[in-house]
Parts: C-alpha cells; sequence; structure tokens
C-alpha cells in the first residue's frame, strides 16, 4: 500500500449532489495534500449515510475514488479522516519498528543520535512517531536524543584494539518508567531486552548511553544500528563515516558487520610475540555471540613458553571459567596439529602443547565463537 496522507481540519461539502456508484465527487475546497487520502462522506452521518472511501487522485475541483455505496447530498459534510484500517496498522506493528520515523547520526564535539519524522524533523503532537515498546505502542511527540561527548572511552572502543576501529552501534528506544515516557539509548550490544542487561560503567562495553536516567526494569526495543569510531588517548574523539543504506540501518538489526580489530599479543612468562603481517583480524557480534577470524604471522622473543595471549574485541561473558569453542592452528618451525584454545574473559590462550620456538615466522591461526 502506498503511504496514505493527511491533512488537519479538513472538512467541505459537496458542490452537487452524488448519486449511489459514483467514483468522481466535487468538492466546494479540495484537500492540499497528494493523494491517497482517506474522505468521510455524510460525515456527521446526516443523512445515515456515512461511508469511507480512499481516495486515489484529485483534480482541481473533484476527488476521485471506489464507487460510492449511498447518495449524498451538498447539506452533507465531508471530512478527512483516518480509518481503523490504517490504526489498526500502527497498534498491530512488530516490535521496535518505527512509524514515521527514522535516525538521524550527527558528529560535533560528541556523537547526537535523534529520532526523527520520515521528514526529517522533530516528534510533535500533530507529526508524532510511533513505536511498539514491549505489547504498547508508544508515541514520540517532542524532539528525543541521546549525546555522548568526546573526551571518553565509551564503550572501550577507544582501547588499544579497537581505537580508530570503526564499530556498529545498536539504537534502542526505552520506555522510562521514572518519567512515563520514550526514551533512547544507544550501545555495542544487540540483544538487550531490560536495562539491567547493559552495563552502568561508562567505560565497559556493554554500556548504554544514559545509562542512569532509567531503571534496570525498563523495557528496551531494538529499533536500528549506525556506524562511529572513537579514537585513542586522552582525545577520545567520536568520527562517523557518510551515512549509507550498509552503514545506517532504519530497522530492527541484531547483528554488526564484519569487522576488525587490533589484537593485542602477550606471552606467558616473559614470552613475547610481535605481529609482523595481520592476514585477517575479523570478528561479528550476532545476538549475544562474538565470532572471530584470525591470522598472524610474527616474532617470538623473551624466554620459550607454550602459551600466548590474543586480546579479543569482547570480553567472554564468564571470566572464571575455561571454554574451548575458538580453535587454532600454529606454525613453530613447522605445522601443529589444530587445537582448541582457550577464551578466558577477553583473551584468548592459544596454547600450542609444548614450548614455542624463539625467532621470526610464527604463524597463529584463530577462528571460531564465544558467548559475550
Amino acid at each position: 500500500m502506498s503511504k496514505i496522507n493527511h491533512q488537519n481540519n479538513f472538512g467541505t461539502n459537496l458542490t452537487s449532489n452524488t448519486t449511489a456508484g459514483d467514483t468522481t465527487s466535487p468538492l466546494n475546497s479540495i484537500p492540499t495534500v497528494d493523494a491517497p487520502f482517506y474522505i468521510a462522506f455524510d460525515a456527521t452521518n446526516l443523512n445515515g449515510n456515512y461511508e469511507v472511501l480512499l481516495c486515489t487522485s484529485k483534480t482541481a475541483t473533484n476527488v476521485n475514488h471506489a464507487a460510492t455505496a449511498n447518495a449524498h447530498t451538498t447539506a452533507e459534510e465531508v471530512r478527512m479522516v483516518v480509518p481503523a484500517i490504517e490504526m489498526d496498522a500502527i497498534y498491530q506493528s512488530p516490535r521496535g519498528f518505527l512509524i514515521n520515523g527514522k535516525l538521524a547520526v550527527t558528529d560535533a564535539a560528541g556523537i547526537t543520535v535523534a529520532i526523527k519524522t520520515l521528514a526529517g524533523n522533530d516528534p510533535s503532537p500533530t507529526d508524532p512517531v510511533y513505536c511498539r515498546i514491549g505489547d504498547t505502542v508508544r508515541s514520540i511527540t517532542s524532539a528525543l536524543s541521546r549525546a555522548l561527548a568526546d573526551g571518553t572511552n565509551w564503550m572501550n572502543l577507544g582501547s588499544a584494539e579497537l581505537a580508530t576501529k570503526e564499530a556498529d552501534l545498536f539504537a534502542s528506544l526505552v520506555y522510562d518508567s521514572n518519567s512515563s515516557s520514550v526514551g533512547l539509548t544507544w550501545s555495542r550490544i544487540p540483544y538487550a531486552n531490560l536495562i539491567s542487561d547493559f552495563s552502568a560503567t561508562t567505560t565497559n562495553e556493554k554500556y548504554c548511553a544514559g545509562y542512569s536516567d532509567f531503571t534496570t526494569t525498563d523495557e528496551v526495543e531494538n529499533i536500528g544500528r549506525f556506524a562511529a569510531t572513537l579514537s585513542a588517548g586522552a582525545g577520545y574523539t567520536w568520527t562517523v563515516p557518510t551515512f549509507t543504506a550498509s552503514n545506517l540501518i532504519q530497522r530492527p538489526v541484531y547483528e554488526t558487520r564484519w569487522l576488525t580489530w587490533l589484537p593485542v599479543y602477550t606471552g606467558n612468562g616473559t614470552l613475547t610475540f610481535t605481529a609482523t603481517s595481520s592476514n585477517k583480524t575479523k570478528y561479528k557480534i550476532t545476538g549475544n555471540s562474538c565470532f572471530v577470524q584470525h591470522s598472524v604471522i610474527g616474532t617470538t622473543g623473551g624466554t620459550t613458553n607454550t602459551d600466548i595471549y590474543i586480546k579479543l574485541p569482547f570480553t567472554c561473558i564468564d571470566s572464571s571459567n575455561y571454554f574451548t569453542s575458538i580453535h587454532a592452528q600454529f606454525y613453530d618451525a613447522g605445522w601443529v596439529a589444530p587445537t582448541p584454545s582457550t577464551v578466558v574473559g577477553n583473551l584468548v590462550y592459544a596454547i600450542k602443547g609444548s614450548n614455542w620456538g624463539i625467532g621470526t615466522g610464527r604463524y597463529i591461526l584463530t577462528q571460531g565463537e564465544y558467548e559475550i
């Protein structure tokens, strides 16, 4: 169905009487909005002939529509209306989809994410944005935005492994029980259902913008995704790309693109590993899982040992237990048979099974999935 247009406070009368079955009606005044729109004939039910029809086109003097069921007179009022079929479409909409709304992301000494109407304006009582949060359709009738200024390592995006690397961030609407109104937030995780799924710590990778404004039991609804980059160091400066349909998604989405990170390498004891060539360091967040693909060539140094640690782009949810869902293969003066590698916190333990040799041309290949 095409977008239905509306005009506030439109009412008029027929220029001349019509008969049942007519598909064109002459009006004293014509709506200024383009068709399609809905018109109610005999809007006050003066003659008991109330009916609503979709007008598909107009001229300077007439509106064209499906055949009328009744005859109508010039004494009856004609009004533009919103019929039940259109209202039902709003209240039966899926969770997280904006009706008459979109995300707008700007960067000026920090990132501001705002909800705008499809026309690019702030929502208002006469031009609202709707969204189903949980099982209730909520309306946004005033300006709504959320900003994070430069100068903080927000969500750990300014860390050594992620600084200057473009990230995908997820925007969400929140029904704020403190103010009984709709709030806006954004974060690195796509799966939150409640504010308690986020962290209150600004530098934590699960922080959500404006966390302190909400209550932990407030419902959260994912509404879209956008790309941004945070620089390293004390500046921690936000930047955004030129937005396209690939890096600004205007619908609920629960995974990132394949993104890159810069692994930090350490070794057990005084063993060191210095990357000389990274062929692939990619990750993707899907729901509450992180998938990684990693291959690197480097030089070992220090004192020989069995373990090299690879810092991950996101922390495993359980940092106290050992998981073996990341698989690895090593080249250390010869290929070593593939082995399961342990994920602890935000590190992969690349455990070779015997001491690493010291020297150049050492390969580490890892890939797999872990819970975040």
